[in-house]
């Protein structure tokens, strides 16, 4: 089957659901014809034509400043033909997704969308995202508080919109690179800051590049962003909200990035603690070593990974239902946070492991 019949199956499906969508500009880190990384399709057909569509896109997650690295196998753009719903064929292609994923050696899955049509194939949510509300008002106060008032006389940082030949993106792929987990290479960064329709800009300070903001196409959130000095967020948000013409926006960030917490906790007038993504393991040991050494990076938790594997092992034997077991409160931790901890007074997950990509790693 061909790749643009692919994609006008797709496009005909979530285009009678949520109006004009086209897929190759929605993720073109997947379908633009200059991808990088292209997706497997899996697809079922009758008389020729595909009637219902699974896409799995391949990410390998690294841990900064270690070897440490998984591979999952992201699933997509599930897609089943109005009229031919109810005969079993996104069953069908899970499970074949899922034999796919295990031949290739990936060691989980992801996967976005509705929590209970997931929880039947056997995935579970899974991380935090954090979400604070920053209106202009109460973060040029926060300013007021952090700056001295010489400093506020006049916006300290410019913005400008990057494309995908701009001389930015390599500063701006190093800070992106500052991460604790990374999920893009070189070639693939912008095409995956410009998923769902996202713009990117530079953060510029005296004309060179100090960070990068990424706004969702409704110009409501921050999806994702970075800054060399965290101490000046505030500062930079102010800045890019005047510029903007914006009274109010949302920003999104992990339980992992602390600096940027302790920053927008003391900007914003309240903030929500949301699950993110949905995962099944594959290979359950690998992943959570992997998340306990990302824990590692940012909290004083430790996790008792010996007895969580032990635990899945009984249950594997037992053939029970194992990964919301391993996704709740039945993993084994011991809180070990002292009074001088940096993340003192900022919000804590109710997870004991981390798992949060920004939208320009999701699929």
């Amino acid at each position: 089957m061909e790749k643009q019949d692919i994609l006008d199956f797709a496009n005909m499906v979530f285009s009678m659901e949520y109006g004009s969508i086209d897929f190759e500009e929605l993720y073109p880190k997947a379908y633009a014809k200059e991808c990088c990384h292209f997706p497997v399709h899996h697809t079922i057909e009758e008389d020729g034509k595909i009637r219902a569509l699974l896409d799995v896109y391949p990410v390998t997650l690294r841990l900064s400043g270690t070897e440490m690295s998984i591979r999952a196998a992201y699933i997509g753009t599930v897609a089943v033909h109005p009229r031919h719903r109810g005969k079993g064929y996104m069953t069908q292609l899970m499970e074949r997704a899922e034999r796919d994923a295990r031949d290739q050696g990936f060691d989980l899955m992801l996967v976005d969308g509705d929590r209970h049509r997931y929880r039947s194939y056997g995935f579970e949510k899974a991380g935090v995202k954090c979400s604070f509300n920053v209106r202009l008002g109460n973060i040029w106060n926060r300013c007021r508080e952090l700056y001295p008032q010489e400093m506020l006389c006049a916006p300290q940082y410019g913005f400008e919109e990057i494309d995908g030949e701009s001389a930015y993106l390599p500063v701006l792929f190093s800070l992106y690179q500052r991460r604790n987990v990374t999920a893009r290479i070189k070639e693939n960064f912008f095409p995956c800051l410009k998923s769902n329709l996202a713009v990117t800009y530079a953060v510029l300070e005296d004309g060179h590049p100090a960070g990068y903001i990424n706004l969702s196409g409704d110009e409501k959130n921050i999806l994702e962003f970075e800054l060399k000095d965290s101490a000046f967020i505030p500062r930079m948000i102010c800045d890019f909200m005047e510029g903007m013409g914006l009274n109010e926006l949302g920003v999104s960030v992990g339980m992992d990035e602390t600096e940027k917490l302790e920053q927008l906790e003391g900007a914003s007038d309240y903030y929500n603690l949301s699950m993110s993504h949905q995962m099944k393991l594959l290979q359950p040991e690998k992943v959570l070593e992997f998340l306990a050494a990302w824990r590692g990076k940012y909290d004083t938790r430790v996790i008792n990974a010996e007895a969580i594997n032990k635990l899945w092992r009984e249950l594997e034997a037992d053939d029970m239902e194992k990964i919301s077991l391993l996704t709740t409160c039945h993993c084994y931790m011991e809180l070990q946070k002292g009074e001088n901890s940096r993340l003192k007074g900022i919000p804590a997950e109710w997870l004991p492991l981390p798992f949060f990509l920004p939208d320009g790693d999701a699929f």
